[in-house]
C-alpha cells in the first residue's frame, strides 16, 4: 500500500535538504582550505592572542569600533593554539550552523531553502572570510527560530540571543533592534497589554545598550567620533543608493582579476554611462520587489523597512556602506523578514515566488563565481611572508611597516619592529599614536633614520605590503634619503592590498656612494 502523498513529499524534501547540506559542507570546506587569510581576518586574531588577559582583550577591542562578541569567542581558542588557521575552522563551523538552521529550521519554501545557502553571503562573504559578520547572522537566525515559535519571543533565550547578536557588529546591532521592533509589533497584534509592551520595549533597549558602549571607541582612539566627523562627506548619502545593488545583486565584475568588493553593474557604469540610469531603475525594481513580497505581513515589512532605514542613517552619518560585507546586512534583513513572513504565511503567491527565486538565483551566481575564483586564485599572499623572511641574511635586521606586521606576527607568532611606528608590536591598536604616525609624510624615512642612528651603517631589510610606487607616494623622501632596492615580491592576490614586497634599505652614506635610486625605487 502506497504511503500518503504528503508524508512522501516530506520525506523527499528531507532527503533533498540533507543532500544539499552535505554539498554545502563539502563546497564551503574545500573553499576554506584553499582560502588564504587576508589582513582584516588575521588582524582580530593578533589582537586576541596578543592580549594577556580577558580584561586586556576587552580594552584592546574597544579601539576597533566593534563590540567584543567575535573577540570573546576567539579568546578560548587562542589559549589552546596560536595557529591562525584555527579561526577558519571555527568560522566554517559557524557558517555550517547558519546553513543548517536555514535548511532544517526555517519555514522558507523548499526551493528557497535549497538556494539560500549557496548565495554570495552564505557561501562566500559571510562564510569563507573569517570576520565578525557570520556570528551575527547565526544569532539572527536563532532569534527567528524563537519568533517563529508561539510564545517564545520575549523569553530569556530570546533576550540572551538579542544581547549576543547586538555585540557582534554595529550592523548586527541595527538588525537586532529591528528584530525587537518586529517582536513588539507581533505582541501588539496578539493583544498584549500596553504595560507589557512598554516593559519589553524598555528591556530591549537595556539589552541593546552595552553594544552602544562598545561601538563608541575611547577618546584616544584613531576611530573616535571626531575622526568619523572629519571623514564625513555628502557622498556617503548618495552612495547609499548603491547598497541595494551590492547586497541583492552581488555578482562581481567577472572581468576584473581583483573582483572582490566589485559589483558588475557599478563597474559597468564606469565604461558605459547609460548604466547610471539603468542602475537607478534596478534599485527601484529591487526595493519594490522586496516590498511586494513582504507587503501582506506587517511585522515582516516593518523589520525590513526599519533595518533599511537605520542602515541609511548609519551610512549617511558615520559608516558608509561601500562594500558588499557592509551592505549585506540589508539582504540578511530581507531573508530574516521573509523567514518570519513564511512562519505565518506558509505559501507564497506565484508572483512572490518568482521574485524571491529570481533574487536567490542571482545570489547563487555571485556565490559560486566567488568561491570558484577563491579556489583557483590566491585571495591573499600574506602567508608567504615566511618565504621572504628566509631570503633575509642572518646578520641583517628585518623590520615591517604597521599593517604588514599583522602578517609577520600571524605566521611567525613573534612580534616585530615596525619602522613607521618606531617600536616593536604584536598587534595593531587604533590609538592616537597610530593616527599621528599615519599622518606623517615621512614616516618611513624618519623611522629608518632612527634605526641607522642607533645601529650604524648596516643595511636593513623591510617586508611591506606597499609596492615601490606606493612607498614613494606615501613617503616621497624615502628614495631620496636612502638607497631602496626591491629584492623580491609576491604578487597576484585577489585582494589588492595583500601582496608582499621585500626591500633592502641602505643608509645615507651608502646611498651617496651609489648615487640616487632610480625613479620609484631601485629594482633588482
Amino acid at each position: 500500500m502506497e504511503a500518503p502523498s504528503v508524508p512522501g513529499r516530506a520525506l523527499r524534501t528531507r532527503i533533498a535538504l540533507s543532500i544539499t547540506f552535505t554539498i554545502y559542507l563539502l563546497v564551503s570546506g574545500y573553499t576554506m582550505i584553499h582560502h588564504e587569510l587576508s589582513g582584516d581576518e588575521i588582524h582580530t586574531w593578533n589582537i586576541v592572542k596578543g592580549s594577556a588577559t580577558f580584561p586586556d582583550l576587552i580594552h584592546n577591542s574597544r579601539y576597533e569600533g566593534h563590540p567584543p562578541g567575535w573577540y570573546a569567542l576567539l579568546w578560548p581558542l587562542s589559549r589552546l593554539t596560536h595557529d591562525a588557521a584555527s579561526i577558519q575552522v571555527l568560522h566554517w563551523a559557524i557558517a555550517a550552523c547558519v546553513a543548517f538552521l536555514i535548511l532544517f529550521r526555517s519555514p522558507l519554501p523548499p526551493v528557497a531553502r535549497l538556494l539560500v545557502p549557496f548565495g554570495y553571503y552564505f557561501l562566500f562573504e559571510y562564510a569563507i572570510l573569517s570576520r565578525n559578520y557570520a556570528i551575527g547572522v547565526l544569532l539572527g537566525c536563532g532569534i527567528c527560530v524563537l519568533l517563529g515559535t508561539k510564545d517564545r519571543g520575549g523569553t530569556f533565550p530570546y533576550y540572551l540571543l538579542l544581547l549576543l547578536m547586538s555585540n557582534t557588529h554595529l550592523l548586527a546591532a541595527v538588525l537586532a533592534g529591528s528584530l525587537h521592533l518586529c517582536l513588539l509589533l507581533k505582541m501588539r497584534q496578539r493583544g498584549r497589554k500596553s504595560g507589557a509592551l512598554v516593559g519589553h520595549a524598555l528591556l530591549g533597549m537595556l539589552v541593546l545598550l552595552p553594544s552602544v558602549y562598545f561601538i563608541f571607541p575611547p577618546a584616544d582612539s584613531a576611530l573616535n567620533i571626531a575622526s568619523w566627523r572629519d571623514k564625513w562627506s555628502a557622498q556617503q548619502v548618495v552612495a547609499f543608493g548603491q547598497a541595494p545593488l551590492r547586497c541583492f545583486l552581488p555578482v562581481p565584475a567577472w572581468w576584473d582579476y581583483h573582483f572582490w568588493n566589485t559589483q558588475f553593474l557599478l563597474e559597468a557604469r564606469n565604461s558605459y554611462p547609460i548604466f547610471r540610469l539603468v542602475n537607478r531603475l534596478v534599485v527601484v525594481l529591487i526595493l519594490g520587489s522586496a516590498f511586494y513580497v513582504l507587503r501582506k505581513h506587517k511585522a515582516s515589512l516593518v523589520l525590513f523597512v526599519t533595518n533599511l532605514g537605520l542602515s541609511f542613517i548609519i551610512a549617511a552619518t558615520t559608516f558608509p556602506l561601500l562594500t558588499a560585507r557592509y551592505s549585506g546586512f540589508i539582504y540578511i534583513g530581507f531573508i530574516l523578514a521573509l523567514w518570519l513572513y513564511c512562519a505565518e504565511e506558509p505559501r507564497l503567491t506565484r508572483g512572490q515566488a518568482v521574485l524571491v527565486h529570481a533574487l536567490l538565483v542571482v545570489q547563487v551566481v555571485g556565490g559560486m563565481f566567488s568561491t570558484w575564483k577563491d579556489i583557483q586564485l590566491p585571495f591573499a599572499n600574506l602567508f608567504r611572508v615566511v618565504e621572504l623572511i628566509k631570503e633575509v641574511p642572518p646578520d641583517s635586521r628585518l623590520v615591517t611597516d604597521y599593517w604588514t606586521m599583522n602578517a609577520y606576527v600571524a605566521f611567525t607568532d613573534k612580534p616585530v619592529y615596525c619602522v613607521d611606528m618606531q617600536r616593536e608590536l604584536s598587534f595593531i591598536l587604533w590609538d592616537r599614536s597610530l593616527a599621528e604616525a599615519l599622518k606623517s609624510e615621512a614616516r618611513y624615512s624618519s623611522g629608518f633614520r632612527e634605526i641607522f642612528r642607533q645601529r650604524g651603517p648596516n643595511a636593513v631589510h623591510m617586508v611591506s605590503l606597499g609596492s615601490p610606487q606606493k612607498l614613494v607616494r606615501v613617503d616621497p623622501e624615502l628614495d631620496k634619503a636612502f638607497r631602496v632596492v626591491l629584492i623580491d615580491k609576491r604578487e597576484g592576490a585577489i585582494d589588492k592590498g595583500s601582496d608582499l614586497y621585500l626591500y633592502r634599505i641602505c643608509p645615507p652614506e651608502t646611498a651617496l656612494a651609489h648615487g640616487p635610486s632610480p625613479p620609484h625605487l631601485a629594482s633588482r
